[in-house]
């Protein structure tokens, strides 16, 4: 068993249902090696964009909740291809900017205090919103 491990040893391989007269080798090898691109989309919404599964039970909802997800994915990708940073550096940049409002107790009038934007946020929202 120790021998046949040693000969297999860096031997990896690849099954597939595709015929062969479909694909060649060196195709399927790589869209395997693609494969990353998908399991990085699913961290990112699952990790950066905070998606979870939704319990639904009806088809409508279910395909609601698909949809947003792919749109909260879709945009973190048009936000990280624009700015050139990854969406959970956008993230923590945007929640470093926060307004806050004060409740004035003697007149009932709220005060709204707006926070100063870091120059990081000015040249990403300048990143964003420069014309493709």
């Amino acid at each position: 068993m120790i021998e046949k491990t040693q000969k297999l040893l860096g031997i990896k391989g690849y099954y597939t249902n595709l015929e062969a007269s479909t694909s060649s080798n060196s195709t399927i090898i790589e869209r395997y090696h693609e494969l990353y691109r998908i399991e990085q989309a699913f961290r990112i919404s699952k990790n950066d964009l905070q998606t979870r599964p939704i319990f639904h039970y009806k088809e409508q909802p279910i395909k609601l909740h698909i949809l947003i997800c792919f749109m909260a994915l879709v945009i973190s990708k048009h936000i990280e291809l624009k700015t050139k940073i990854s969406i959970r550096k956008f993230i923590d940049a945007s929640k470093k900017i926060v307004d806050g409002e004060i409740l004035n107790q003697m007149t009932n009038k709220i005060v709204t205090i707006n926070a100063n934007k870091t120059l990081k946020i000015i040249d990403l929202i300048e990143k964003l919103s420069a014309p493709h």
